[in-house]
C-alpha cells in the first residue's frame, strides 16, 4: 500500500473529529439532524482550517443511508464511494483552473440532471474567488433557482473578493485560525499513533509556524519525520523547516540595537552558510520584533510567535537596549526590506542592506535626555542703539552671566534627574510598564501631585498606564523615590512647544520677556 501523507491520513471523517470550528460544526450538524439543509453554503477562512474537510462530511451526511445525529455513518455504500472518490454525485471543482464562463455554463447544464447515485448532487467549488466576473454572473443565475436535489458548497480564502450578490444567496460560515494549543494537541495524537518521539519545543515550533493552519502543521511534521525519523528535536525542526533559532534571533537583535555592525554581518553570513533562506531570516526577525513589541507592553501575559519559554528572559535584556518607539520603526524598516527580498536575485546583499538600514533607524529621543534646547535669548532688535547693546553686553558679562548659566543648567537638570529616577524605579518593578511610561514627560511633582504628559500619538500608552495593574506599579515607585504617596494625573500634552515643562521652568526663572521658544 502506498504511503499517505499525514494531512490526508488525518483528514476528519466525522464532525466530532474536526479541530476547532465548534460553532460552524454545531450549526451544520443541527441543520442536518433537523433536515434544514440550505441549497448553498459559503465557507471562508485561512488555508488548512478545515473548509474542504467539512464540505466532504456534509456531502456524505446528505447522501448517507444511515445518518446518526447529523453524522455520516462512513460504512454504507454511498459513504464509502464518496470517501474513495468514486461517487458520481459529489463533484469537486478547482476554480483556480476552471474559472471561465464556459466551465460554469457546462455546470449549469449538468445541474439540471437528477442525481445518478445518491439523494443529492453536491458541488464543492474550491477557491471560488478565482472565478471571472462573467463566471460569477453565470453561477448567480444557478444559485437563484437551484433544483431541490442540488447543494453548492463554495470555499474561499479571500472572502472580500466574493460579489455581494453571491454572498446574499449563501449561508456563510467563517473558519477561524486554530490556536497553537489546538494544533499541538492534534500533533501529539498523530505522533503517538505513528510511534514518534517529538520534543515539546519541536511541537511548539511547528504549531506556531503553521499560522493557525492544521494542514500546514501536519505537512511540516510529515516532512521532518521523513528526513529525521521518529526521534524529533527542536534542532531537527529548525533544520528541516529552514528556520533560525530564537536564541540566534535574540543575539542578532541585541547586536542590531547596540549598532554592532561586525557581529550582525558575521551572524547573517553564518546563517546563510547553514542553508537558511534570506527571506526566512528576515521573516523570522520581523516576528521576533513583533514579540519584542508585544512583550514590552504586556509582559508575561504576551502570546509570542517565535520566542519560546527558554528564550523569554533574553527579551528583557534586548528591551534594555531600546524602547517601543525604536522597535516600531525597526519593524517598518525590516518589513520594507522583506518586500525587496521577494523580488531580488542578490539575496545576501539585500539581506545585509536590510539589517544595515535597521541599525540606521534613529530611536526617538527619550524624554529624560531632553535638554533646554527650546530656551534661548531673543535676537537683538535692530532698533537698539549701539550704546544700549554695549551696556547690555557688559552688564550680562559682569553681573549675571555665571548666574544665568547656572540657572539654565539647573532648570534643565532638575526635571530630567527626577524623571530618570522615576523611570528607573518603575523599570526595576516591571519592564512593560516602564516601556509605556518612557513615552511620557514629567510635568509636575510637588505637594502630593505628580503630573505626567503624553503626546496625543501615545494615547495607547496613556490608557494602558491608567489600568489598575500599571497604575499600582507607578504609585509604588513614586512612594519609594519621593518618600510618600501622591496623586497621579496622566494628561495629554499641547502641541504648543511653550507647554514644555522645561520652558515653563525657564520662564519662571528668567521671565517671559527673556525666554524665546524656537519651534
Amino acid at each position: 500500500m502506498s504511503y499517505m501523507a499525514l494531512y490526508r491520513a488525518w483528514r476528519p471523517q466525522h464532525f466530532a473529529e474536526v479541530v476547532g470550528q465548534e460553532r460552524t460544526v454545531k450549526a451544520l450538524q443541527n441543520a442536518l439532524k433537523q433536515g434544514r439543509v440550505s441549497h448553498a453554503y459559503l465557507f471562508s477562512g485561512p488555508r488548512g482550517t478545515g473548509k474542504t474537510s467539512i464540505a466532504k462530511i456534509v456531502a456524505r451526511a446528505v447522501n448517507c443511508a444511515h445518518p446518526r445525529e447529523g453524522e455520516p455513518c462512513n460504512q454504507c455504500p454511498y459513504c464509502l464511494d464518496i470517501l474513495q472518490g468514486n461517487f458520481m454525485d459529489v463533484i469537486e471543482i478547482d476554480a483556480a483552473s476552471n474559472r471561465g464562463i464556459d466551465e460554469i455554463r457546462d455546470l449549469r447544464e449538468k445541474v439540471r440532471m437528477l442525481p445518478a447515485q445518491g439523494k443529492k448532487k453536491v458541488y464543492i467549488i474550491d477557491e471560488v474567488h478565482m472565478l471571472t466576473t462573467e463566471a460569477f454572473n453565470a453561477l448567480l443565475k444557478t444559485l437563484e433557482e437551484p433544483p431541490d436535489s442540488v447543494i453548492f458548497i463554495l470555499a474561499t480564502t479571500e472572502l472580500q473578493k466574493i460579489p455581494a450578490t453571491i454572498l446574499s444567496r449563501c449561508q456563510s460560515y467563517h473558519f477561524r485560525r486554530l490556536t497553537a494549543a489546538e494544533i499541538v494537541e492534534r500533533l501529539r495524537q498523530v505522533a503517538l499513533s505513528n510511534n514518534m518521539s517529538v520534543s515539546e519545543e519541536a511541537f511548539d515550533l511547528i504549531a506556531r509556524r503553521a499560522n493557525g493552519g492544521l494542514r500546514d502543521a501536519l505537512s511540516s511534521l510529515d516532512q521532518i519525520y521523513s528526513y529525521k525519523g521518529a526521534q524529533i528535536s527542536k534542532t531537527d525542526a529548525l533544520e528541516v523547516m529552514g528556520l533560525v533559532d530564537d536564541m540566534f534571533l535574540s543575539r542578532l537583535m541585541a547586536a542590531v540595537f547596540s549598532r554592532d555592525v561586525g557581529t550582525v554581518i558575521t551572524m547573517l553570513g553564518e546563517a546563510l552558510q547553514e542553508g537558511k533562506e534570506a527571506q526566512q531570516i528576515v521573516r523570522e526577525a520581523v516576528l521576533y520584533l513583533r514579540d519584542l513589541m508585544v512583550y514590552s507592553l504586556l509582559g508575561k501575559e504576551a502570546e509570542l510567535a517565535v520566542v519560546t519559554e527558554s528564550a523569554r528572559p533574553h527579551l528583557e535584556s534586548v528591551l534594555g537596549q531600546t524602547d517601543i518607539s525604536a522597535i516600531m520603526k525597526a519593524l517598518n524598516a525590516l518589513m520594507a526590506g522583506a518586500d525587496r527580498l521577494r523580488y531580488s536575485e542578490g539575496n545576501r546583499f539585500q539581506l545585509e542592506l536590510a539589517f544595515l538600514e535597521l541599525m540606521a533607524v534613529p530611536a526617538e529621543p527619550a524624554w529624560d535626555n531632553l535638554s533646554l534646547t527650546a530656551v534661548s535669548a531673543p535676537k537683538a532688535s535692530p532698533k537698539k542703539s549701539a550704546r544700549a547693546a554695549e551696556n547690555t553686553l557688559v552688564e550680562d558679562s559682569s553681573h549675571s552671566s555665571a548666574k544665568t548659566s547656572a540657572r539654565k543648567k539647573e532648570a534643565a537638570k532638575a526635571p530630567q534627574q527626577e524623571w530618570g529616577r522615576l523611570l528607573a524605579a518603575v523599570k526595576d518593578k516591571k519592564i512593560p510598564t516602564h516601556a509605556l511610561l518612557a513615552q511620557g514627560k514629567l510635568l509636575e511633582h510637588d505637594k502630593g501631585q505628580v503630573t505626567i504628559g503624553f503626546k496625543k500619538a501615545y494615547k495607547f500608552h496613556k490608557e494602558k498606564l491608567e489600568e489598575n495593574a500599571n497604575k499600582h506599579i507607578l504609585d509604588e515607585a513614586i512612594k519609594e523615590i519621593w518618600g510618600g504617596a501622591a496623586s497621579v494625573r496622566l494628561v495629554f500634552l499641547d502641541d504648543d512647544a511653550s507647554q514644555d515643562p522645561v520652558v515653563k521652568k525657564a520662564r519662571e526663572l528668567f521671565g517671559e520677556e527673556i525666554v524665546e521658544v524656537k519651534e
